[in-house]
């Protein structure tokens, strides 16, 4: 995972100061300064601190919220595989319907079932768009569930930081043991991630809005043939 990636390095940076400073706990919490030093710190240096675990918590939040997201988006493309294969099937009852028709030489209804075969291609390819469409948007909210989760690891890496400056100006001398470059180091390296996954999602968004126009469009076709009558 994305989000797993860029806390190892926190973890790589961090690992063995937070095993000096009291022990290290699994998962999120192991990339933080040690709570009971966090304690010690006066609540006036404890703002910035604060402030960081709220946009962390947001962060949290908004990567919920992609997956969420993501999932009903992976529903909906299954609700328009199953139109494109009904889709599929009229269109090769109508077909069959016109040879028929065609055997009978019969004039009326050579003519309604060729309209009918008619609307059924626009349907079909309307159908089809749509499919090509949900894919692309799946596409997409996957990308921005990565995305998500690096504007998480960017929260880490900020609260960490963060963390680290309150303790040091608490006057902790243990503060002294950590490297502030360090810290710096993880945030950017976490930032830039998050701006090259942003850059890919504003591609993909791109060519979904495209997929999109284009699906609209067939399924006005479709329907304003097919509600002028068959």
């Amino acid at each position: 995972m994305v989000q797993a990636s860029g806390r190892r390095v926190l973890a790589g940076v961090l690992g063995a100061v937070l095993l000096g400073l009291g022990g290290c706990s699994s998962g999120r919490s192991s990339t933080k300064v040690d709570e009971e030093l966090l304690a010690r710190v006066p609540p006036e240096d404890m703002e910035e601190v604060h402030k960081a675990r709220l946009t962390q918590s947001k962060a949290v939040d908004e990567t919920t919220r992609a997956q969420v997201s993501l999932e009903d988006a992976k529903r909906d493309r299954d609700v328009a595989r199953s139109n494109l294969e009904a889709a599929k099937a009229r269109r090769e009852a109508d077909e069959s319907a016109l040879l028929a028709a065609r055997a009978t030489a019969q004039t009326p209804d050579i003519a309604g079932a060729e309209r009918a075969l008619r609307e059924a291609d626009l349907e079909l390819s309307a159908a089809e768009a749509d499919v090509d469409f949900r894919e692309r948007v799946v596409t997409t909210r996957e990308a921005l569930q990565q995305m998500r989760e690096r504007e998480l690891a960017v929260a880490d890496a900020e609260l960490a930081q963060t963390e680290y400056q309150a303790l040091l100006r608490s006057g902790d001398v243990r503060a002294k043991e950590l490297s502030g470059e360090d810290f710096a180091k993880a945030l950017q390296e976490a930032r830039s991630e998050a701006w090259e996954q942003q850059q890919e999602v504003d591609a993909l968004l791109q060519r979904q809005r495209q997929a999109q126009a284009r699906w609209q469009q067939l399924d006005e076709q479709a329907r304003a043939y097919g509600g002028s009558g068959r």
